[in-house]
């Protein structure tokens, strides 16, 4: 059987639905609407899996959080934020297979209370090796770096907190 993944943008789009159902301000026209998951993860599929858990370890300095091997023709590894209450699985089968390519707008953002802080990333990033990309919105442009991994994933480091 084939490892079917979504796009990194539907998963994207399911956890802000999540995040938002999550939230105090639940939709107040229908009470019934809540989500009570105290976890999230984003999971996708690699043929890289050493070279992309390098990057997101050593380049981006996610902790790992879990791994595992040989799960039924698997292998995989959890990295997340201090929190752990978010986090990224990468896995790999055994056999390479055929995987989604990304878009230049799929995209993670990790975004920077602190303008050092901030610094601090791009710093990490780019003595890890990888270069600032250019972005395909233009909305990215002055305020924030964006990178790829090596599957050409996109990486956003945001200077400033997101408020919706």
């Amino acid at each position: 059987m084939k490892h079917k993944t979504l796009p990194l943008l539907a998963l994207a789009a399911s956890l802000s639905l999540l995040l938002a159902c999550n939230s105090a301000d639940t939709d107040k026209t229908n009470p019934e609407v809540s989500v009570k998951a105290v976890q999230f993860r984003i999971a996708r599929p690699t043929n890289q899996l050493k070279e992309v858990v390098n990057f997101y370890k050593e380049g981006l300095g996610l902790q790992e959080l879990g791994h595992f091997e040989n799960h039924s023709g698997y292998n995989g590894v959890m990295l997340g934020l201090p929190d752990k209450t978010y986090h990224l699985e990468f896995t790999q089968q055994e056999q390479a297979s055929p995987l989604p390519a990304p878009t230049k707008e799929h995209l993670l953002v990790l975004y920077y209370d602190n303008g050092e802080e901030y610094k601090k990333a791009n710093d990490r990033l780019q003595n890890y090796g990888a270069h600032p990309v250019e972005p395909e919105n233009p909305y990215w442009i002055g305020k924030s770096q964006t990178y790829e991994d090596p599957d050409g994933w996109r990486i956003v480091l945001f200077n400033g907190t997101y408020t919706p």
